[in-house]
């Protein structure tokens, strides 16, 4: 393990203190950013309303950075337990979840079901945070991923009742934004 990540090695296993932790806070960040552009886009609301809401979500996440970094400058407040080969099982389940995604994607479009998109992208990344909780050894990853399941299964049923891609968008785009924001939040706080 390189220094930069802040690792040390103990007992077989390394402590990882900051890298990737940081790095999945600030995608989290983003991502959750882009989730809830998704869920605005689909709210009925006028064109203007949503630019301003769409502006007010670049802001929120904006401040939401800011307060993890400031979090993430104190420190972890527990030692995380992560085995040396991490990073790889990490890079091995982000290439599943990119091919799991464009796989969705490219049936869903032949099957003429878009609506569909956002259900199963949200599904396959709630799918993704569940062996990372073990991974990178962050508890909170199980209830991220359980949420965003939920929220996947949530929109496939308003897909199957409204078959409306903005209903499917927002009520998938808001909560699965909340979602990772939250998970930000909490993994800035404890570390």
């Amino acid at each position: 393990m390189s220094a930069d990540t802040g690792a040390r090695q103990l007992g077989g296993e390394s402590v990882n203190r900051r890298g990737p932790l940081a790095m999945g806070v600030v995608t989290m960040i983003v991502y959750g950013l882009l989730w809830l552009i998704v869920g605005v886009t689909g709210l009925p609301v006028p064109t203007g309303v949503r630019l301003a809401l769409d502006l007010a979500a670049v802001v929120g996440a904006g401040a939401l950075l800011v307060a993890s970094r400031r979090l993430q400058a104190r420190g972890p407040s527990r030692v995380r337990r992560v085995r040396p080969h991490s990073m790889r099982w990490f890079h091995l389940i982000n290439l599943a979840q990119t091919v799991l995604i464009l796989a969705a994607v490219f049936g869903l479009l032949r099957a003429d079901s878009p609506g569909l998109i956002v259900v199963a992208v949200c599904l396959v990344v709630g799918l993704h945070f569940l062996p990372l909780a073990r991974i990178f050894d962050v508890p909170g990853y199980w209830w991220t991923g359980a949420l965003l399941i939920l929220v996947a299964a949530a929109g496939a049923t308003a897909y199957g009742l409204d078959r409306s891609n903005e209903t499917v968008r927002a009520v998938v785009g808001l909560p699965a934004a909340v979602a990772l924001w939250s998970t930000a939040l909490d993994v800035s706080r404890r570390g």
